[in-house]
Order: structure tokens, then sequence, then C-alpha cells
């Protein structure tokens, strides 16, 4: 049996340029999910590995489309817990941040990477 693991990843909205205008703030999306594997490295990468972009059409008739930013966080849970959890959400929270604000700006402001 693997051992269970927390990782955590942030998400980046980006709006297509046509819609751009309708919001003045940049989206992003902090996440945590528990993932069973043999060690660190690979919980975090069966995590990249399993996000595929999601794009829909948006509430102003534009594009908006989902990135994965990167991992901020992963450690080994003590907690037995049985069953099928991997990929479980346990946490999520928007940040909505200045149009222009990076990714890594974001990461350092909301001490995200602690």
């Amino acid at each position: 049996m693997h051992n269970l693991f927390s990782v955590k990843y942030l998400l980046q909205s980006i709006k297509s340029e046509d819609t751009s205008r309708y919001g003045d703030e940049e989206v992003f999306e902090e996440v945590i999910v528990l993932v069973r594997a043999d060690g660190k490295d690979e919980a975090m990468k069966k995590v990249i590995d399993q996000y595929e972009e999601l794009t829909y059409e948006n509430a102003a008739g534009g594009m908006t489309t989902w990135r994965f930013v990167a991992v901020l966080d992963c450690y080994e849970l003590v907690d037995n817990i049985e069953g099928d959890v991997d990929f479980k959400e346990v946490y999520s929270r928007y940040i909505l941040v200045e149009i222009g604000t990076t990714a890594e700006e974001v990461i350092q402001e909301f001490s995200l990477d602690k």
C-alpha cells in the first residue's frame, strides 16, 4: 500500500483578449488534493501528469482556460485514511489580484510555498 500525501498546487485563469475587459482582476486558484504514492516525488509527478488544461466559454462570450502553474508543497500524512482518496480535493480557494500580477508574485505575496 502506498503512503498518503497532501499536494498543494496553483492554477491560473487566463481569459481570451476579447473578454479581458470584463474583469479587472487576475484569478488564481490554490488547491490541495490527496494522493497515494511511494514517495514525495512520485506524488508531485502524479498531480502534474493528471492535470489537463480546462477551457470553456465564459459568461462574457469569450474563452477561459485554467492553466497549471506549479506544485507549491507536498508532505506525507500520518493519518491512515482508507479507501480510494486519490485526487480528492480537501481545500481550494480563489485568489484575486491586480491585472498583470505574475504567478511568482502571487506565490510570494500569499506565502503559498510555505
